[in-house]
């Protein structure tokens, strides 16, 4: 098994299949033929394939294969193959990519490393090189594990079912394990499955000795906002309002603000990270700024999108009239300063609305016209997107100028909207009518871990990487509808079927091997954990579920 592990390793590392490009194609047909090489597979080949990314601007695709055991009790292996990027490594790269070569661990002596990460090179227990541990360590165990199984299947002594699902796009939106869903619904349907377990292997790490076992992974909503004011020549500022300082106040009152963390237990979510602010202005002038727009991460345990759409509403109310009742201050003080000022005083109505509402409103109002523009403006927007001019974020936010140019809406307000990508909270232990699923998975786990190595388990109930487990599940239902209705790229461009992750409704844990450094140089995985723990404990748990 550990020399099989290393050859899955060394071949699935190799491959460059960088996030969000073609080079993804590679290793989904890498597993194509490897499921196809198997004796049981020539025997059923309709247990196997590749279904084809509806729409994928890259045709990526998600290879599978199903083993059929003598029940309908069924576990799934899953994982993602894509990589980020390596130019951190320098003249370094090409050998990040062959973890069995000795030439990076030599190269890396001579980079800044920290104390433990130069203790680690030289114990020699680590294997190093973009991917070995996020993830492809612990998809090559799945593999070698799924060979194994895939011979007593062949003999006809296979005690359950296995279905092995890896996936691309991870790292970026997740297209692999959204469109994931549907392969994991038609198989249940066609033969019958009962899920009983995911198993992810995303690295884990390690506290007080302790690995780490993920019950579930966090939520990410990300928040859109467009802020329109009153433009100005800037040498009679007053007769205008800037965007910016509106939009300021908001990221003043959202980033790192504690009021938007969830609390499950003694687990919470970090607080809201802005990724972009910026004004609206395409060139310069000696104008103020009318328009500015931004986007930002909350993470969630249990608030749904309407709860930070609701709350987003109340701070950008509160953060316009500030705005505007602290530039009315500052213009009183500048009166006495400047003879020629006449009005009394400076005052806009706060105006703030969703894209729901706006939209509500423009289709109430010109019908079929706006369904047209509409139309034309999604599907210019989506070529952006898929020809990769343009991200997610960025072309929501274009979208929502277009919606607010379209309106002819003069006077300031403030428009709220959702881009994508969405990633639902999800539990293990709260899929309906498989509840405390992750639990039990976990004694079992710990009691082994225990026995056989010496290295006690520890749970988390939230993976707070974000990760695709967000997408075998809904274990806490809301408004499909209104999340789809503040999104302006919801459609073909982008699109969750919330209807599959019901009705699939498998419970899924994080446990691979240990890894450390993630998506930097310094990314490596712990050969013992990788080559002996991972696919023993893995192999125990999956007879477990097929047997109690």
């Amino acid at each position: 098994m550990e020399k099989r592990i290393l050859e899955i390793l060394s071949a699935l590392v190799s491959m460059k299949s960088l996030t969000c490009s073609e080079r993804e194609r590679e290793p989904a047909q890498w597993f194509v033929d490897f499921f196809r090489s198997m004796p049981y597979f020539q025997r059923h080949p309709e247990l196997t394939g590749a279904y084809a990314i509806p729409g994928d601007p890259y045709g990526r695709s998600v290879p599978y294969a199903l083993l059929r055991g003598s029940g309908a009790d069924t576990v799934v292996l899953s994982g993602h193959f894509d990589v980020v990027s390596s130019e951190e490594y320098g003249t370094a790269e090409d050998c990040a990519y062959a973890p069995l070569s000795a030439a990076l661990e030599r190269l890396l002596r001579d980079f800044p490393l920290d104390a433990l990460q130069r203790r680690d090179l030289a114990s020699g227990e680590w294997l190093w090189g973009r991917g070995v541990a996020d993830m492809k360590g612990g998809l090559s165990v799945h593999a070698a594990l799924f060979e194994a199984y895939a011979a007593q299947a062949a003999a006809g002594t296979l005690k359950g079912c296995l279905l092995f699902v890896p996936v691309p796009d991870e790292e970026s939106y997740s297209a692999g394990m959204r469109a994931a869903a549907e392969v994991f619904r038609r198989l249940q349907h066609r033969y019958g499955l009962n899920y009983r377990l995911l198993i992810d292997p995303e690295p884990t790490r390690l506290v007080d000795d302790a690995q780490v076992v993920s019950l579930g992974s966090v939520g990410k909503l990300m928040p859109a906002i467009l802020v329109q004011t009153k433009k100005a020549h800037a040498g009679r500022c007053f007769e205008g309002f800037s965007a910016l300082s509106v939009l300021t106040d908001i990221y003043q009152r959202t980033n790192g603000a504690l009021a938007f963390s969830d609390v499950h237990g003694d687990e919470a979510t970090v607080p809201p990270t802005w990724a972009c602010l910026r004004d609206r202005k395409q060139g310069y002038d000696v104008s103020i700024p009318h328009r500015a727009a931004g986007y930002f991460t909350v993470l969630s345990f249990s608030s749904t999108p309407e709860d930070v759409e609701r709350r987003l509403m109340r701070i950008c109310t509160e953060a316009f009239t500030a705005q505007v009742e602290r530039l009315d201050r500052t213009y009183q003080q500048f009166k006495t300063m400047n003879r020629s000022e006449r009005q009394e005083h400076l005052h806009y109505e706060p105006c703030v609305m969703s894209v729901r509402a706006l939209c509500g409103q423009l289709r109430e109002r010109d019908g079929a016209r706006f369904t047209r523009f509409y139309a034309d403006l999604y599907e210019r927007t989506a070529e952006r997107v898929r020809r990769g001019e343009q991200s997610y974020p960025d072309a929501t936010v274009d979208m929502m100028e277009a919606l607010l140019n379209y309106s002819d809406i003069r006077y300031p307000m403030t428009l709220i909207g959702f881009a994508p990508p969405y990633y639902p909270s999800v539990h293990s232990d709260h899929v309906p009518g498989k509840e405390g699923t992750g639990s039990k998975a976990l004694r079992f786990l710990s009691a082994l871990s225990a026995r056989a190595y010496g290295r006690p388990l520890v749970s988390e109930h939230f993976f707070m990487g974000i990760s695709d487990l967000s997408y075998s599940a809904v274990t806490a239902p809301f408004d499909y509808a209104g999340l789809s209705e503040n999104m302006p790229l919801w459609g073909e461009a982008y699109h969750i079927d919330f209807d599959a992750m019901e009705q699939i409704a498998i419970p899924s844990i994080i446990y691979g091997p240990i890894g450390r450094d993630y998506h930097t140089y310094a990314e490596r995985v712990n050969k013992h954990s990788l080559l002996h723990v991972l696919p023993e404990t893995t192999k125990a748990l999956i007879d477990f579920l097929w047997t109690e």
